[in-house]
């Protein structure tokens, strides 16, 4: 589990969000927000193994289905919310 302060991809460019994966050694990927993050979402959703959620959307099944899970502070702080009810 990596918990980024924030995350931003210049220009939603996939090979921006390759770089970052790569930076990381992710081979695949489970990253949760806190909110929508349209250049984020762009830049990863032509990559093979790569799931963006936001917290509302968090679920066991992609939790159990990727090897790397990666939140913000900020989605953090959404899904300890969520489990204290």
């Amino acid at each position: 589990m990596t918990i980024f302060d924030s995350i931003a991809i210049d220009g939603g460019k996939t090979k921006n969000f390759v770089g970052l994966m790569d930076r990381f050694a992710f081979a695949d990927l489970l990253l949760v927000l806190d909110g929508p993050n349209e250049s984020v979402e762009r830049s990863a959703r032509n990559i093979p193994g790569v799931t963006v959620l936001p917290v509302a959307g968090l679920n066991v099944y992609d939790v159990l289905r990727h090897s790397n899970l990666a939140l913000t502070r900020e989605a953090v702080d959404g899904v300890v919310g969520r489990i204290r009810g």
